[in-house]
């Protein structure tokens, strides 16, 4: 096992794999769960798209199979890239990441990901809400959904907020 690991190096040194990364490539390794969360919803989103699956539950479920298993390999994809990186920091091949920033609130994910992340959360909700509702009669159709969902999303946030302040009170004390 040494010896397939010694050859992998081996080869990536010669094809640039000991260069500095870029930021992007770190922060994407560094956040395997988020990166993969955010790759599987979008293919399971086109994949459903693209099959015509939001009148079909079956389709529907396929679709979530094929976003599933996407968001998986790209934790995976994510994870070998992280230990890559770790191996190079260790042995010197590149400075790890870049310096944090000095100001407060500097250990924030940038605005576009923190939106992202909402919107997902969004449209996560309502698939979930329209496959729940589906069991109702009559069903619910998809504005009901997306709106049950945004109310959620909007309620919870308040939630975030205070255990954010219990979390950040809690680091000063």
């Amino acid at each position: 096992m040494d010896g397939l690991k010694q050859a992998f190096f081996k080869i990536d040194r010669q094809l640039g794999g000991a260069e500095p990364p870029p930021r992007a490539q770190v922060f994407l390794a560094r956040n395997a769960l988020g990166t993969a969360w955010l790759v599987g919803v979008g293919h399971g989103l086109l994949c459903a798209l693209v099959l015509s699956a939001f009148d079909d539950p079956w389709r529907l479920f396929q679709a979530m199979l094929v976003g599933l298993g996407m968001g998986l390999f790209a934790w995976l994809a994510c994870r070998f890239e992280r230990r890559r990186q770790a191996h190079y920091e260790r042995t010197g091949g590149f400075r790890g990441s870049p310096p944090k920033p000095p100001v407060p609130g500097g250990d924030r994910p940038p605005v576009w990901f923190e939106g992202m992340w909402w919107i997902c959360l969004w449209a996560t909700g309502a698939v979930l809400l329209w496959l729940l509702g589906q069991l109702k009669d009559p069903p619910y159709n998809w504005p009901t959904s997306l709106l049950f969902a945004g109310f959620f999303i909007i309620a919870g946030w308040p939630v975030r907020l205070v255990i954010e302040h219990r979390r950040r009170r809690g680091d000063r004390g």
